[in-house]
């Protein structure tokens, strides 16, 4: 049997390697989706990862002149005005598509392993960014909060982790 299966690939073209390598890649990808979407399923508490985001995020806004208040999973402003820390909030989602496109990807330890020292804190502050500008550009009357965190910032997000993985493969010549 491995006799057949290593003649099988001796004898494949460019085409079909390259297809071979392809098909590999989404296996990857797709088997390390499953185990994101059974943590999905299982649903872990983060209520504390949350709180102690949502005082992160106050404690910048705050920093940068505005008046905001963390209690608990909640960003409070204004009389009438809070927005809640959720579990998606925390960007968790971003930074595991992240992790699986590297460890799809065909690439030594070493390499991975400064992909994931400089991309994952990258995406954790670009996700900082995400909810910042979410709430500011919501509490200040500039977008509503449905066009920034449902549109805007879903899509960008994904563009981040995109480009992030895309750089990644070509500095550190990884075979995509």
């Amino acid at each position: 049997m491995k006799d057949r299966l290593r003649s099988y690939l001796e004898d494949l073209d460019e085409r079909q390697e390259r297809m071979l390598e392809a098909n590999i890649f989404l296996l990857k990808l797709l088997g390390l989706g499953a185990v994101l979407h059974l943590v999905i399923y299982v649903s872990p508490d983060t209520a504390g990862i949350q709180s102690a985001f949502a005082s992160l995020i106050a404690s910048i806004m705050n920093g940068l002149g505005f008046g905001f208040e963390a209690s608990g999973t909640l960003i409070l402003g204004a009389p009438g005005t809070g927005y809640e820390i959720t579990q998606d909030c925390l960007g968790w989602k971003s930074i595991a598509a992240f992790i699986g496109l590297v460890l799809a990807t065909p690439a030594g330890n070493r390499e991975r392993l400064k992909a994931f020292a400089l991309g994952v804190p990258g995406i954790a502050l670009a996700n900082i960014l995400r909810v910042i500008t979410t709430i500011y550009l919501s509490w200040t009357g500039i977008l509503s909060f449905e066009v920034v965190h449902g549109f805007l910032w879903r899509w960008s997000l994904t563009a981040v982790v995109l480009v992030a993985w895309v750089l990644w493969t070509r500095i550190s010549k990884a075979s995509v």
